[in-house]
This record gives structure tokens, C-alpha cells and sequence, in this order.
């Protein structure tokens, strides 16, 4: 039984080792290639380079306007987030504090929308009518309307879990709705609060069709679209193509690899709590 058992972890741990190298190799190979010459990088292969290039980084921040798109990109970003989470954190508790049907139907009205995806027609016709198209706020209001219901689902949930004394205590001593939220509720929800924050990043930062359909301004354009631009204009350079992706990829691989610990923890707390 002991036998078998151990047998099937050396199973599922070749398994998982090998998805995992899925996702690995390329990431290896991209970094490699960021570093070769023209000729080295075509050949697509797992070989370091015979002699690094650092020159290829800055050729690519210098011509491919990287510097611009990471300032909107974070601008973008770090809005999106932070309407995301007061946004859906504050409908999140409100939604599980309360025990009613109008509250039950808003937490499955959020929870079906997970399922809709983006109509570009619908929304570009709204943003015309709102005369914000092709303006920032056109895109954290997407980007945040996109976000809201896993936000919500996953606040809702975790904040189930949260006895309600805690809450009656903080009444009893004075405490307001905005107080009893922001320095009751909110530091307890740290887990969840850090997940959403991980995700959202993760999906705003590499979100590509909102920026090319509703800003309509290369001075807007985030680091994904810039990319996209710069593939255009050295298709057949790879090492600079290389270079500029791991740019792309950089500041959220550094943040997920800060705060991954969280996404398991908010998750699971939430799941168990809920």
C-alpha cells in the first residue's frame, strides 16, 4: 500500500514537472535570446549566448519607446487595482453582512457575469455616448467592470468566514460603517485583499484588445501594445524581440514571485471560509 502510494507521487510529481516545463522552456529560451546576436537568436534553441549582448536591452528601450509604455501600463495598472479592490472589497462585505434577497440575487447577478465576456460593439457604442472613448477612464473602467465580479465572489466568500461579534463590537464602540470597513474589516482581509490585488495586476498589465480598441493614441499605449508595435517594425530581428518581451514580462513575474504565497491563501481561506 506504502509501495503504491509513493508510486503514484513519483507519477503525479513527473507529471506536474513536465506541464511545468511547458511553461519554463520558453521563458528560458526567451531570456537566452534577448542575449544572442541576430544570427544565434533565429536558431530558437536552449543554448546560452557565446557572449552576452546587453546592447540588445538598449536598443530596444531606446527605438521601441518601452519607457512610455510602461509608464501608462502602470498608470493603467495601478488605478484599475485600486478602484478594483475599494470597488469590489466594499460590495464584497456589504453583500455577506447582509441576509436578504437582494443581497443573495446581487452575489448570483456578479457571479454570472465571471461567465460574459467583453462586446467590443455594446461598450464602444456606451463609451461614445459617455464621450469618454479613448480616454484612461475609459480603460480602468473596463479593466475594473472585467474585474468586479471574481473581486466580489472572492470578498463575499472570504468575509462569511469573519465572525460577526467583531463587527457588533466595533458598533458598540462608535464605530461607523466607513470605520468598521477600512480599519475593522479591511485588515483581516488581508489575504484576499493581496490575491485580488496579484490577479487584477496580472490581467491588466498583460490586457491587449481593450487598449488597441478604445485608446486611440500611441501616446496611450501601454507595454503591451507597444510590443506589438516594435514586433512589427524588427520581425526578423528576434534578439531585440526577445529583449523587449522580457521588459514586458518582467515587473509582473517580480510581483507574483513577491506575493505568490498570497494567491494560495486567499484563495483557499475563502474557499474553506465561504
Amino acid at each position: 500500500m506504502i509501495k503504491a502510494k509513493k508510486v503514484s507521487q513519483v507519477i503525479l510529481f513527473t507529471l506536474l514537472l513536465a506541464i511545468s516545463l511547458l511553461y519554463v522552456v520558453p521563458v528560458i529560451m526567451m531570456s537566452f535570446g534577448s542575449l544572442k546576436s541576430q544570427e544565434e537568436a533565429i536558431e530558437f534553441n536552449l543554448t546560452p549566448p557565446k557572449e552576452a549582448q546587453w546592447s540588445n536591452y538598449a536598443h530596444v528601450i531606446e527605438r521601441g519607446k518601452i519607457l512610455n509604455g510602461y509608464k501608462n501600463s502602470i498608470f493603467l495598472t495601478s488605478v484599475s487595482t485600486f478602484a478594483t479592490i475599494v470597488i469590489g472589497g466594499f460590495a464584497g462585505i456589504t453583500i455577506s453582512r447582509r441576509r436578504d434577497r437582494i443581497s443573495s440575487g446581487l452575489y448570483y447577478y456578479f457571479l454570472f457575469g465571471i461567465t460574459i465576456t467583453l462586446q467590443i460593439a455594446a461598450t464602444f457604442s456606451l463609451l461614445k455616448t459617455l464621450n469618454i472613448y479613448g480616454t484612461y477612464l475609459s480603460a480602468i473602467a473596463i479593466f475594473t467592470a472585467q474585474r468586479m465580479p471574481f473581486t466580489i465572489m472572492t470578498f463575499t466568500s472570504f468575509v462569511k468566514g469573519v465572525p460577526r461579534d467583531i463587527d457588533e463590537a466595533a458598533i458598540v464602540d462608535g464605530a461607523g460603517v466607513f470605520r468598521l470597513y477600512t480599519q475593522i474589516l479591511m485588515p483581516i482581509l488581508k489575504p484576499i485583499i493581496l490575491t485580488n490585488t496579484i490577479v487584477t495586476i496580472i490581467s491588466v498589465w498583460n490586457n491587449f484588445n481593450v487598449i488597441l480598441f478604445f485608446l486611440n493614441s500611441s501616446k496611450k499605449a501601454t507595454i503591451s501594445l507597444t510590443i506589438y508595435n516594435f514586433f512589427g517594425m524588427f520581425a526578423r530581428d528576434w534578439h531585440y524581440v526577445c529583449a523587449a518581451l522580457v521588459l514586458t514580462i518582467l515587473p509582473v513575474v517580480l510581483v507574483y514571485l513577491w506575493l505568490q504565497r498570497y494567491i494560495v491563501a486567499g484563495m483557499t481561506s475563502g474557499a474553506v471560509k465561504g
